[in-house]
């Protein structure tokens, strides 16, 4: 008889074993690499469910009028909810969510490419894991200057990518024909000098100007550098700083560059005439439109110049990409909903059209958009000419201390250009002081 009682608990007590098992098996465990099981219905109509949406400005824009009504022609059952909320305001409210264990956070919530890695290095669970959800498959339709600093270590995707940056030179077509200077010789940055100085004793005001570290991170990126190397290591005075810092004392010395002090400075200097050229990304294009409209037809792009002759001539400055907070209880409403976002190519060109903001889907650049030539720059086909460089992007490491690092360079560049000190102090005092800030190692 105790025989038989000691089997009937031992019988309990493996069946209580299963069924704790069997629930462990649908937790999530964020993003680890090993994401819960999750299967996309073949059927769009099988899922359903509430999903809100953090975003600001154009990207919150795009996804509330331009893809929400096309998404819920084909997830009829799906109720998304796109909240406009303002960028500093998304980060503190993602930083609270994560440090309380997930609560309040959205399903989905756009996170720029340099911002991802400063949460996920805190919270390595942050993020939901795409790879696991299927969105492996899209990898190659995106290059992999984005898609590489949208994955965690293990190689997992947990990010979509949304849009991106790609780098030309913004130039005053009108300037440049009154000072005889022909843009498609301008094929390295010596190049580019010379012809500065060619335009600056033409009109007697500058070539170019800028208000931070923008430039730097867009030369040493053309050359595979960057801030960090791939382990993470500050690497400001590599081979490719030196180059750059070349180049930037050069530019001083000749007194083609200003400092235009902030944002609302550089427009100025673009709109009213103080510089014939502006070294930036495509995004430009909307600010250019919308705030200098008197303008149209007198500004044109060239590739970004090359250090060296036959150099890659490509970089990119900006991009953002929707990521799904591991908390989501909807995770499969969220996943169609950024995998729709940033897949369908209709919804990529309205946002090009609408928005001003450059998709970083290759598929789309074959849109007749992109070919189209465009009144405001110059009658040629604008778009055309950044999307041509985007495969050229070299993939670099947005570490999580960009930020800090940023801020310490930006204020190495006031001083350059405003005080008694050279670049290559400028990148090695810079050097020194985000090594302090960050506590991180450097190459050297």
């Amino acid at each position: 008889m105790k025989m038989k009682k000691k089997l009937v608990a031992s019988w309990f007590a493996l069946m209580l074993i299963v069924l704790l098992a069997a629930c462990g098996g649908d937790s999530s465990s964020g993003g680890d690499g090993e994401s819960e099981e999750l299967t996309i219905p073949e059927n769009p109509e099988e899922v359903s469910g509430d999903i809100t949406v953090w975003a600001w400005a154009l990207e919150a824009n795009y996804l509330d009028k331009d893809v929400l009504p096309a998404f819920q022609e084909v997830y009829p059952n799906v109720n998304v909810t796109v909240e406009h909320i303002g960028v500093d305001q998304v980060y503190q409210k993602v930083s609270a969510g994560l440090s309380s264990g997930g609560s309040g956070l959205p399903d989905v919530v756009q996170v720029e490419n340099n911002r991802i890695h400063s949460f996920t290095e805190e919270f390595p669970d942050a993020f939901t894991n795409l790879t696991a959800m299927g969105y492996d498959e899209h990898e190659d339709k995106f290059a992999d200057a984005k898609i590489e600093g949208l994955k965690d270590n293990d190689g997992n995707v947990i990010a979509a990518p949304r849009d991106l940056g790609p780098v030309g030179v913004l130039y005053r077509v009108d300037v440049f024909e009154e000072a005889g200077v022909d843009p498609s010789s301008i094929e390295t940055w010596d190049d580019y000098i010379e012809a500065g100085k060619q335009i600056v004793d033409h009109t007697g005001k500058y070539f170019l100007g800028t208000d931070g570290d923008g430039l730097l991170r867009i030369m040493m990126q053309q050359q595979g550098s960057y801030y960090f190397d791939e382990e993470g290591k500050l690497d400001i005075t590599s081979e490719a700083g030196e180059n750059a810092a070349r180049i930037l004392q050069k530019m001083k010395d000749n007194e083609l560059i200003t400092y235009t002090n902030n944002w609302d400075g550089q427009v100025a200097a673009m709109k009213n005439g103080e510089v014939a050229t502006h070294p930036g990304a495509v995004w430009w294009s909307g600010t250019m439109l919308e705030q200098m409209p008197e303008l149209s037809g007198k500004w044109d792009m060239f590739k970004l110049p090359a250090f060296e002759e036959g150099g890659t001539r490509a970089s990119n400055d900006g991009g953002s990409a929707l990521a799904i907070p591991s908390s989501s209880e909807n995770k499969v409403a969220a996943y169609v909903f950024a995998e729709f976002a940033t897949t369908d190519i209709d919804s990529q060109i309205k946002a090009l059209t609408n928005r001003g903001l450059f998709p970083a889907l290759l598929e789309a650049y074959e849109e007749p958009v992109f070919s189209e030539d465009q009144e405001y720059f110059n009658n040629e086909p604008f778009f055309q000419k950044f999307a041509d460089t985007v495969e050229n992007i070299p993939a670099v490491n947005h570490d999580g201390a960009e930020l800090e690092v940023r801020s310490v360079m930006g204020s190495e560049t006031e001083a350059f250009l405003l005080e008694d000190k050279s670049a290559m102090e400028m990148f090695e005092d810079g050097e020194e002081q985000a090594a302090q800030q960050t506590g991180k190692e450097t190459t050297d």
